[in-house]
């Protein structure tokens, strides 16, 4: 009796420390993680998610932690065909122009994913990459800025920035800078924040992509108040320590009481080009990692009620950017066991106590004989 008593406290103890193994064994990096979540919004002609931005968000992700070609558990290689990837891209900007229907913004995206796939300006034939000059080109607005088509006579804050980003990737020179620059001072408004052109209120996301292009266009100190604008991003600062949720993230605008990724991206990105040491990288770092979704793997905004939102390659991204612009993408690198309890899980569970139970049925069985 004492030995059966003996036998059966062994392997209850066997079988607790087994299962308590099991999920330390199983356990992958929070980048693991985030690129698995990039994967499963994969789609049959190599682009990501539902928009040519998620397809260069994803890209950039994979290109930074070199996974264009991944082993996965049970679930075999989940990989990158770069050389179809690139002709989808090449195919959709023809297309384009075949068809007239042309789009700055799906441009854009385009070649920043083809940039980041191969970081040379002779990616596109000559025709193709005269056709993108000229429409460009013909978007310059004789005040200043560059409208979204080119046949509108209004520039915006949001078209010049695309534009003049296209216009580096193709290798092309923006000229008239001087009148450029000019332009963009007078969208700026006593809140220290730009407008989407002079007549328009500030915005986050016109602001950062003010000081973006003077940053490129000369140098921030050349912005009409250097430090009312640096003031404008610290205002959405969500500085309070006691707010546990929340506590290191920066609010979409004045209004709102959830910072967001987003949000918090365009004012880290902001805060860099004019001053970093105004960051505060640890709490944003934590924050941040505080975002990745146990769900899912990917990161996401924090909703009131829900405890958990699914992720999106928008909000990964940004989280994914804050972390590398803050030089904390070695926290990345910790090993996690956070995605939620699933059927492989469960399969792999029950399989190490099956195989435990068996090994201590033989045992007994041995010493019996």
């Amino acid at each position: 009796m004492k030995n059966r008593v003996r036998n059966l406290s062994f392997a209850l103890l066997l079988i607790t420390l087994m299962l308590s193994i099991t999920p330390i064994a199983l356990a992958k990096t929070r980048q693991s993680y985030l690129i698995d979540f990039i994967y499963k919004d994969q789609n049959n002609d190599e682009s990501f998610g539902t928009s040519p931005k998620d397809t260069a968000n994803a890209i950039e992700i994979l290109e930074e932690f070199n996974a264009y070609l991944i082993e996965v558990l049970f679930e075999g290689t989940k990989s990158v065909d770069i050389p179809d990837l690139k002709d989808y891209l090449f195919d959709e900007i023809q297309t384009m122009f075949n068809t007239e229907n042309i789009d700055i913004y799906k441009i854009y995206h385009y070649l920043k994913t083809l940039y980041t796939l191969e970081p040379s300006q002779t990616l596109l034939n000559a025709t193709l990459q005269n056709k993108i000059y000229k429409y460009i080109n013909n978007t310059y607005q004789i005040g200043g800025g560059f409208s979204p088509t080119n046949t509108s006579k209004v520039a915006n804050m949001v078209s010049t920035y695309y534009i003049y980003n296209i216009f580096n990737f193709i290798g092309e020179t923006v000229e008239n800078e001087t009148i450029h620059k000019t332009w963009i001072l007078s969208c700026n408004n006593t809140d220290g924040g730009y407008g989407g052109n002079p007549t328009l209120a500030s915005t986050l996301i016109t602001t950062y992509y003010a000081v973006y292009l003077m940053s490129e266009l000369g140098t921030v100190n050349d912005l009409a108040n250097l430090v009312s604008t640096l003031n404008y991003f610290k205002s959405l600062y969500i500085a309070d320590s006691n707010n546990l949720v929340h506590y290191g993230g920066y609010l979409p605008d004045l209004f709102a009481e959830i910072p967001l990724l987003g949000s918090t991206l365009l004012c880290v990105e902001g805060i860099s080009l004019i001053d970093e040491t105004e960051l505060n990288v640890t709490a944003t770092s934590t924050w941040v990692i505080g975002r990745q979704n146990f769900l899912d793997g990917g990161f996401s905004d924090w909703a009131e009620g829900i405890d958990q939102s699914y992720s999106s390659i928008s909000t990964s991204y940004s989280a994914f950017k804050i972390l590398q612009i803050l030089d904390r993408l070695v926290l990345l690198e910790e090993d996690t066991f956070m995605v939620e309890f699933d059927f492989l899980i469960l399969i792999i569970v029950l399989s190490v106590v099956a195989v435990v139970v068996v090994a201590i049925f033989l045992i007994l069985r041995r010493r019996r004989i």
